[in-house]
């Protein structure tokens, strides 16, 4: 087998010579990774299911801390359980929902800062972990945490049906998962993944699957959490959410091979013993400060700004529904229904999209990206001038290649590094993104606050300009490309 075949074309500077040498036994590695998994078993299954149950459980957390919140203040049952949701038409619950959501929303930021912050740290030292030892340990690093955190969910919503639980210990039941890098890491070290065993042809199709997987397993999870809830409990509900994790580690654990054989001298309890080591995070530190060829540094960096202002624009959601009812009378099933086919068609963007315009049309990465991004600056504009409600769907419909810059821009960065330091550098990079929520919050609520009187639809033309400002990013970052005398771009 020619093991050329599976390079990962990276492009080395005189400071990365001294790589060569292992990248060609990681490479061999790769190769014996697809002789001996003919089927390729890889974690989109597992990542689906994490992904599914998150978002099956969102919802009705909130639901739960604003609950719990309104007894723990001394409110009767029959009233905390109508706070917060859209039976509480009387003036008590009304009075009452107006002294309990300021404290649960304390509550749940406290949550998001939790979620944004804390991984930071765990996704840099895992990072390095997982390009020294392997892929597959972090993952399940990770999925315990994130199963210890459900076990804590899941334990506090059922002790509630019978004490008053301090809705502040659902800040803390974040904390395991949080630690080890949160989703930051679990992206990011199954992105490295992928990149680890495919090439230059298929890297952005199968990245592109792995986008399609946690959104489907998103999408999934939300719309099912209403008829779950109807049909069973709160407890259950977290119960079912707890079980698809533990059916996704089991899934990991029995089917996924490692994408990276370590050597034979660094068995697991040495390399566990090694996660703060010295050694590891001066490793780090040289990644950092190694040269790179023709603006690889900068190209790298850019990217992750791309990424920043994507994730800041995708904060109008924040505020969609609100503009919906508002300006076309939509009640929360009408968007429901709306945002069901606005992330179908992201889904299928990534699914058939990419695909397509690979295989058929060969463009290259960065095109993709500059298509699906002016395909998004376009929707908000079409959504800021709507008149009617149908016509967002309209605007949806004719922009459907949205979506695909994720997976593009991560194999630019995949075709850019050595496969020693994809981990490192997703992990730190998804940790920087991951605290854009923060910001895109408080922009895009204080926007619509201050602009929904004479002009409720505002804010789309805010996003459209997020989103052009990525595309000018994007604009940047071919011109280096072209600099670098590297016409196609193939992750």
């Amino acid at each position: 087998m020619d093991e050329s075949a599976f390079s990962s074309g990276s492009m080395y500077s005189s400071g990365e010579e001294e790589q060569l040498a292992n990248e060609g036994l990681r490479l061999s590695r790769s190769v014996r990774w697809r002789e001996r998994t003919r089927h390729h078993v890889t974690f989109e299954p597992a990542l689906m299911l994490f992904c599914f149950a998150i978002a099956l459980s969102e919802i009705q957390l909130n639901q739960q801390i604003i609950y719990q919140t309104c007894r723990v203040q001394g409110y009767e049952r029959s009233d905390c359980l109508l706070v917060g949701t859209e039976d509480s038409p009387r003036p008590a619950v009304q009075e009452i929902e107006a002294q309990v959501q300021p404290a649960a929303a304390s509550v749940a930021t406290v949550i998001v800062v939790i979620k944004s912050v804390v991984p930071a740290a765990g996704a840099l030292l895992l990072g390095a972990w997982a390009d020294r030892y392997g892929r597959k340990p972090v993952v399940l690093i990770a999925g315990c945490g994130l199963l210890l955190t459900y076990f804590a969910l899941t334990s506090l919503n059922y002790l509630s049906s019978f004490v008053e639980v301090n809705p502040w210990y659902y800040v803390l039941a974040y904390v395991p998962f949080s630690i080890p890098g949160g989703m930051p890491i679990l992206g990011a070290t199954i992105f490295a993944f992928i990149a680890d065993i495919t090439n230059d042809q298929n890297r952005t199709i199968r990245m592109g699957f792995v986008t399609a997987s946690i959104l489907t397993g998103v999408m999934a999870g939300t719309y099912a959490s209403r008829y779950v809830l109807e049909w069973t409990s709160v407890t259950a509900l977290f119960v079912m959410a707890t079980c698809c994790i533990v059916v996704g580690l089991v899934y990991i654990a029995l089917f996924v091979e490692d994408s990276i054989v370590p050597s034979a001298d660094s068995e697991l309890g040495s390399s566990l013993a090694n996660l703060f080591s010295t050694g590891l995070v001066r490793e780090i530190v040289q990644s950092g400060r190694r040269k790179r060829s023709k603006f690889v540094w900068v190209i790298l960096w850019l990217v992750v700004v791309t990424s920043g202002l994507m994730e800041l624009a995708a904060g109008s959601s924040l505020v969609g529904y609100k503009f919906t009812h508002r300006k076309f009378e939509w009640g929360r099933h009408q968007y429901g229904h709306f945002l069901l086919v606005d992330q179908s068609l992201v889904i299928l963007a990534n699914l058939v999209g990419i695909p397509m315009l690979k295989k058929i049309f060969d463009w290259p990465d960065t095109l993709l990206a500059l298509i699906s991004v002016f395909s998004f600056v376009i929707c908000s504009v079409w959504k800021g001038l709507a008149s009617n409600g149908w016509q967002l769907y309209l605007a949806t419909g004719m922009t459907g290649l949205k979506g695909m810059e994720a997976a593009a821009l991560l194999s630019v960065c995949s075709y850019l590094l050595p496969s020693s330091e994809i981990a490192k550098f997703f992990g730190i990079a998804m940790a920087i993104v991951g605290l854009v929520p923060l910001a895109s919050e408080a922009l895009f609520v204080s926007f619509y606050e201050a602009t929904m009187m004479a002009n409720p639809e505002a804010f789309n033309f805010l996003t459209a300009g997020i989103y052009g400002g990525a595309l000018l990013v994007l604009g940047i970052i071919q011109c280096l490309q072209n600099r670098r005398n590297l016409p196609l771009l193939i992750l």
